[in-house]
């Protein structure tokens, strides 16, 4: 069990290594999407046994909350900084936040193809 949970923190760790090794070698994408990638495309084509990560990542999953501690507080930390811009940070979210629902949407139109079929409304 503890072997299990070592092999895939092992396995987990070592694609986020070589993803972070091909961008410092100059690939444009970040190392850690890099890492999921390639963590994606072994399992994908089964290279490498979901078994042997399977139980890590259901954990740091289930404990993803925690991870994000750090960054809150070192973001409260630099909250003068964040003051000054602050309307600057939140012009940004809104427009991203829309940008991201309006694309979604957009795409979810493009992609689902429309049916003759309307849905049955409530209340008719």
């Amino acid at each position: 069990m503890i072997f299990e949970a070592a092999l895939g923190f092992v396995v987990l760790v070592v694609f986020f290594l070589v993803g972070d090794l091909l961008h410092r070698m100059g690939a444009p994408i970040p190392g850690g999407v890099l890492g999921l990638l390639l963590l994606y495309m072994a399992l994908q084509w089964k290279v490498l046994p979901l078994r042997w990560v399977e139980r890590t990542a259901g954990f740091l999953l289930r404990h993803m909350v925690l991870l994000f501690v750090p960054l809150t507080v070192g973001l409260m930390d630099l909250w003068p900084v964040l003051s000054q811009h602050l309307w600057a940070i939140v012009a940004s979210l809104v427009v991203s936040w829309a940008a991201v629902i309006l694309s979604t949407g957009l795409l979810g139109k493009w992609l689902l193809p429309a049916s003759g079929n309307a849905p049955a409304t409530e209340g008719k």
